[in-house]
């Protein structure tokens, strides 16, 4: 405020700034909740689906391994021509089932290391996003508070002064009313037409 009067050529600014504050907030709030989501379902994709799904594999491939020896044992007992078959088919399908046991048994100790990983990132993350989280919650809606105050302030004011100017205008401005004896002595001085002196005589 001059001279008893506001300053309101920044009111625009400040509705400007208000709304760009909204937008502000709202875009990071939805960019926070698309990470909160894919954090979860990363969470949630290593700690049930990938080890359920790796341990199915493992009983599966103990299955095949067990079956797999059992062919491979029966053939050996075979004989042909009174020597023992190669069995070099069920030598080879024993070996992958072992494979194949020995690949799940490694992706359930890969899933349970990503898993611990993931917790220390996510924690990681969350620390670093906690500011900004409440800085949404906290910082920005008081902010915004404060601003619509202030705007709500100054068009209060520039209302009333608006107010004051019509009245004003209405009414005329005792200042600049020049009284009907003063623009009568100004016309008089102006014409020269002064009344004259009388005088009397004594007799």
């Amino acid at each position: 405020m001059v001279g008893g009067q506001a300053n309101v050529q920044s009111l625009d600014a400040l509705r400007d700034l208000r709304l760009s504050l909204i937008t502000f907030g709202e875009r990071v709030e939805n960019a926070l909740g698309e990470l909160r989501s894919k954090i979860d379902r990363t969470i949630a994709w290593l700690q049930q689906d990938r080890p359920m799904y790796w341990r199915e594999q493992e009983r599966r491939a103990y299955d095949h391994v067990a079956s797999a020896r059992i062919a491979y044992e029966t053939c050996r007992l075979r004989t042909v021509g009174g020597r023992h078959a190669e069995c070099i088919e069920e030598k080879v399908a024993f070996q992958r089932a072992k494979q194949r046991l020995e690949f799940c048994q490694n992706k359930m100790e890969v899933v349970r290391r990503w898993t611990i990983e993931a917790g220390r990132q996510v924690d990681e993350y969350r620390g670093r996003s906690g500011p900004l989280q409440r800085l949404l919650e906290d910082e920005l809606p008081n902010t915004l508070a404060k601003l619509s105050r202030m705007i709500e302030a100054i068009e209060v004011y520039a209302s009333i002064q608006s107010l004051d100017s019509s009245e004003a205008s209405d009414s005329g401005d005792p200042g600049n009313v020049v009284q009907p004896l003063e623009i009568q002595t100004s016309a008089n001085e102006s014409t020269g037409n002064e009344q004259p002196e009388t005088h009397t005589s004594e007799d």
